[in-house]
């Protein structure tokens, strides 16, 4: 395949007017093969979401091959062609059912690729829950959490923590050259966030979120991640989570963001109930509640927040497609074969309207999904 005609995004986060080539599953030199024409399009890598639950009425934890395959069908087709979907705080058995669901699931040609997994819970704080279940929060604990591993056979990729509860500290020192921790629904002042990416943390986990607020006497987990610059910063630009004065102030302090969608099972569906980490949640426009009124994810994928940050929040094209490519791949260790536009890399690739920024085609593993 040759995609000719569009604006390729580089690696050095520049628009340049060149061909790419595609031979199997990898960019190539190749100017042979069918021809995808991008003209008046640019050319991205394919997006990767690093934090979100479901889509389609499926949740990673169903535990179910059925609901994983559905969840990386919708993906790939919304231009998410890579994707380490995010547990709850439940039930150790509801965890370890998942974790083993994601370890065997075999990807299909139209499936996003599984790339691994991110444990949100059960090691966080009861102070700062958001919508998880305050029934099944727990320590930190060394055994489980090799437990957990090896039930995943190794997708864990990156885990949510608190630095300050008991035992955090300890796990993150010792587990920090094997997985990604990542600051969380936490209730950490600005010390003890420090702590936890001076013992080895170096993710901040749905920036402002479930944690406590910048206050100039009181700067809270938000500056204390600011401070090491090479923590990566998540951020949900769904238009309800965060506003958008607060978004580009995160994109003015971080140079590694990440933008994820944290969506749950009620995306790409309508209003109604649905369910999250097993509580109910109402889902109105883009707002999804628990019952008691906090925000439970979001019903917005990686795309469509992509869009809302570069069309309603002034959010420059390039940074934005950095924070949804390049970012998020040396978030999980992944950039050697994705995130990137290069020769040798895996062929994900997405054809996108100039003026509306409209997905046209994408681009799978070497294959034109549409």
């Amino acid at each position: 395949m040759i995609i000719k005609n569009g604006l390729v995004f580089t690696p050095d986060c520049t628009f340049e007017a060149c061909d790419i080539g595609v031979t199997g599953e990898c960019f190539s030199k190749t100017s042979e093969g069918e021809t995808l024409d991008a003209s008046d399009c640019y050319v991205l890598p394919g997006f990767i979401d690093i934090h979100f639950h479901g889509c389609m009425n499926s949740d990673f934890m169903d535990g179910e091959e059925s609901s994983l395959e559905t969840i990386c069908r919708y993906e790939a087709q919304r231009g998410i062609t890579s994707i380490t979907p995010a547990s709850m705080t439940m039930d150790e058995n509801s965890i370890s059912r998942a974790l083993k669901c994601a370890a065997a699931l075999k990807v299909k040609a139209d499936m996003a690729s599984l790339e691994g997994v991110y444990l949100e819970g059960p090691f966080i704080s009861s102070k700062k829950l958001g919508a998880q279940n305050s029934l099944y929060v727990k320590k930190p604990d060394e055994k489980l959490f090799e437990k957990f591993l090896a039930d995943s056979d190794g997708l864990i990729k990156t885990v949510a923590i608190a630095p300050e509860v008991e035992n955090a500290l300890n796990l993150i020192s010792k587990f920090k050259d094997r997985v990604n921790f990542s600051v969380a629904h936490t209730d950490a002042d600005y010390d003890e966030a420090c702590l936890g990416f001076k013992a080895g943390a170096r993710e901040l986990t749905h920036c402002f979120n479930a944690m406590n607020s910048i206050h100039h006497r009181a700067p809270g987990p938000v500056c204390a991640a600011a401070d090491y610059p090479d923590v990566f910063c998540e951020i949900i630009c769904d238009g309800v989570h965060i506003h958008k004065g607060a978004v580009r102030l995160a994109f003015r302090l971080f140079e590694n963001i990440v933008m994820i969608s944290d969506s749950m099972e009620a995306t790409g569906l309508e209003n109604g109930v649905y369910a999250l980490g097993g509580q109910k949640v109402e889902v109105k426009g883009k707002l999804a509640t628990l019952e008691n009124g906090v925000i439970a994810g979001s019903v917005t994928n990686l795309y469509d927040c992509f869009k809302t940050a570069v069309l309603d929040m002034d959010i420059p094209l390039q940074v934005a497609v950095l924070a949804c490519t390049k970012n998020p791949a040396r978030a999980i260790g992944i950039y050697d074969k994705a995130g990137s536009i290069e020769i040798g890399k895996r062929a994900d690739a997405l054809i996108v309207d100039k003026k509306t920024l409209a997905l046209k085609h994408v681009v799978l593993r070497g294959s034109l999904l549409f």
